[in-house]
């Protein structure tokens, strides 16, 4: 299983990013080892088609837009969703490992695209 979440920073247990397409690195969670990989791009679908090149089959996110939703799901690629705040990405994991996240669907998208 690879697990991606978009985060502020790259260092060691970086909070995850509100933005989704728009953050400036993703970390990549594979069997507790963490890779954090600048984003090369600046939101769009291409930030997607990044992500499903890299294997990842699950995304944590706060907010993500629904073109972007569509196309992983799609790809049968589950998104969660980690609360709101200030929250790191271990933290984030533990609780995904735990099964205490809510799942992103169709039945709920509507709240956590973010409207302008």
């Amino acid at each position: 299983m690879l697990i991606a979440l978009p985060v502020k920073f790259d260092k060691e247990n970086p909070p995850i990013s509100p933005l989704f397409g728009h953050a400036k690195y993703f970390a990549f969670i594979e069997d507790n080892n963490i890779e954090i990989k600048p984003n090369p791009y600046d939101g769009g679908i291409k930030v997607v088609e990044w992500l499903l090149d890299n294997g990842v089959d699950t995304v944590i996110t706060q907010h993500i837009g629904l073109k972007p939703f569509v196309i992983l799901s799609k790809e049968e690629i589950k998104c969660y969703y980690p609360g709101e705040g200030r929250v790191l990405v271990k933290d984030a994991v533990e609780s995904f490992k735990k099964g205490n996240l809510e799942q992103i669907n169709e039945n709920n998208i509507e709240k956590f695209i973010r409207h302008k």
